[in-house]
């Protein structure tokens, strides 16, 4: 990724796109008691079965958004930032109502810090249920689900870093950060059964 003005590398301070600042993971085992194993009736039933969900809780990644022309006439229209107007609107550099910071006196550069857009948090759920089934002294045979992401919650995985896109998604994080169009989403939910023989 390259500088919007070569001549300006502070400019370019900013946070990286890999730059999460919250992540949250809960995960455990719940396995039925050993004891249900010589139970009667509900307790037998539910014998031998473990439950070991999976809780993710993250905050988006930052994006560079981009006004998509070439408003500081380097040749290229893929490094260029949008100006941040007083009320926090973007605006695309240069153009009617919309000043920059000027360069050689012709030319200009967005205001807008690098990285300044950001995609909505990460929520999701994960679920395996197992059973041990004995078949005799020395073989068992483990049954098992697994559901991912089981609410089926939509986790954006990238955004749009155009500022139309920007404008036209219209929202605001707390700390000032854009949202855009998502572009790209991570799995919806989706379900795994297996078999796995122990001998």
């Amino acid at each position: 990724l390259l500088p919007q003005d070569n001549r300006n590398f502070g400019a370019e301070r900013s946070d990286s796109l890999f730059d999460q600042r919250h992540r949250f993971v809960f995960s455990g085992i719940l396995a039925s008691p050993s004891s249900w194993n010589s139970g009667d009736g509900f307790h037998r039933f539910l014998s031998n079965f473990t439950v070991a969900p999976i809780v993710e809780i993250s905050s988006g990644r930052p994006f560079n958004i981009l006004s998509n022309q070439d408003t500081n006439n380097d040749q290229s229209n893929q490094t260029d930032r949008p100006t941040v107007l007083a009320d926090g609107t973007l605006c695309v550099a240069g153009t009617q109502g919309c000043v920059g910071v000027i360069t050689n006196g012709l030319f200009t550069s967005g205001s807008l810090g690098r990285n300044f857009g950001l995609t909505h948090r990460y929520v999701s759920v994960d679920l395996r249920l197992a059973k041990m089934v004995p078949l005799g002294e020395r073989v068992r045979l483990e049954l098992i689900a697994e559901g991912f992401n089981l609410f089926n919650r939509f986790n954006e995985a990238a955004a749009s870093p155009f500022i139309t896109d920007v404008q036209g998604f219209n929202l605001r994080a707390e700390n000032g950060r854009y949202y855009s169009r998502p572009t790209a989403a991570f799995d919806s939910r989706q379900f795994q059964f297996g078999l796995k023989l122990n001998f």
